[in-house]
Parts: structure tokens; sequence; C-alpha cells
């Protein structure tokens, strides 16, 4: 029972962690990014931005889709399609080109960031649940301090083109233990009552709840903070303090 708990914790920390790594290995690089690719920092600062948008919006489709479909088969078209973003960031030419792949990128680390949770939710209950999920909220919590210290270390070595290719082998990994460790979760019998339409009639309770909506944006204005000191951190500590 505990090897399979840790196994599970495993893959799905895997799964939790491409989204953050994403994020915080290339922060580092984005000095690099503007010089290499003539951009401005407002263009290569969108870059982070549209990650965060398409991945925060796209959640809101791919949770309800999970509960539709199966976890696993959302996980997989995630992972390729963050695959493919990843790649496309690797090659990208351009500032632009880098933007739209990082929005792809972003779309497809949006099932890592929200299905994991499902599973928990659907395997464990009480004291079992707590402890896989305060598991996962760990991986979240470190990525932001050891995704940059990795980053910088790629970043030197090889390039922040290199970054891109290492999330995206991390990727490929996800693909391999999600077919290989872990089972799907929701059975199809389970599947019958879920529909986009009653997943957008809770969305609308909650929207109407003033409890719910009240921690929302208290948490949402205190995390915009740490995300306003994401964008501009590299710029000030590279550039400005060299």
């Amino acid at each position: 029972m505990t090897s399979r708990f840790l196994r599970i914790a495993l893959v799905l920390g895997l799964l939790t962690a491409v989204g953050p790594f994403a994020i915080d290995m290339y922060l580092p690089a984005l000095p690099s990014i503007g010089a290499d690719l003539n951009a401005d920092t407002v263009a290569v600062q969108m870059s982070l931005l549209v990650f965060f948008l398409s991945m925060g919006l796209a959640q809101i489709i791919v949770g309800p889709i999970s509960d539709m479909v199966g976890r696993k088969a959302p996980l997989y078209a995630g992972l390729a399609v963050f695959i493919i973003g990843s790649i496309g960031s690797a090659l990208a030419t351009s500032i632009e080109m880098l933007i739209a792949f990082r929005f792809l990128q972003g779309l497809g680390a949006s099932a890592g960031m929200v299905v994991p949770r499902a599973v928990v939710r659907d395997l464990h209950t009480g004291t079992e649940a707590a402890r896989l999920m305060s598991l996962l909220m760990l991986v979240f919590s470190i990525s932001p301090i050891l995704a940059p210290l990795t980053g910088s270390v790629i970043i030197a070595t090889l390039g922040w083109r290199a970054v891109f290719w290492s999330v995206t082998i991390a990727a490929v990994l996800g693909v391999f233990l999600l077919a290989t460790a872990l089972k799907e979760t929701r059975p199809v019998g389970e599947r019958k009552g879920s529909s986009l339409r009653s997943a957008l009639a809770g969305y609308r309770f909650l929207l109407g709840d003033r409890k719910f909506m009240g921690l929302t944006f208290i948490g949402g204005f205190g995390i915009s903070s740490f995300f306003v000191y994401l964008s501009n951190s590299s710029f000030v500590l590279i550039d400005h303090y060299g």
C-alpha cells in the first residue's frame, strides 16, 4: 500500500511540477531572450503573461472534460500540447513565435495543474487524501525555489533554449509514467452525470457566492504581487545590479 501511494505521489508530483517549472526555469533567461530575439522588455514579459493566461483559463475547461471522459485522456492531450509548445519555444526565431508557443505550453500545462488534484479526490478521502495533496502542494511550493536555480545552471552552460528542451524531456517522462504507473481513476459509470452544462451551473453558483468570491479576490490580489515580481525580477537583478 505504501509503495503504491508513493508511486502515485511521484507520478502526480511530476505532472504537477511540469507547469511551475515551465514558468520558473526560464525566468533567469528573460534578458538573454530579449537580446537574442531583438525584443524589448514588454514583449519578453508577454511570453510569461500569455502562459499564465492560457494555463489559468484552460483549467476551467479541462476540469469538466476530465469528469466527462476520464482523467488520463486530458493528461495525455495536455502533455502532447505542452511538448509541442516546448519544442516550438526552443526553436523560436522571433519573439512573436515564442509568445505563440508559450501560449500553447500554457494550454498543455493546465491539465497537469488541475487533473492530478481530481485524481487525488478519486483515490482517497480523509487523511490519505490530505497526505497526498500535501505532497503535491509541497512540489508546487518548492518549484519557485529550485526551478530558477536549475534554470540558471542550464542557461549558463547550454543557453536559454536548453530550458525548453529540459521541460520537454520532463513532459515525455510524464507521458511514460502516466502510461505505465497510473491507472484510470474515473470509472465510466461515474462520468454519466458530468457535462459542461453542469460545470457551468457550478461556476455560476460560485460566482454568486459572496464569501467564495471574497476569498478568491483576497488570494488573487495577494498572489498577483508575486507574479509581478516574477516578470520583473530577472531584468532588475541581471541588467540593473549585474
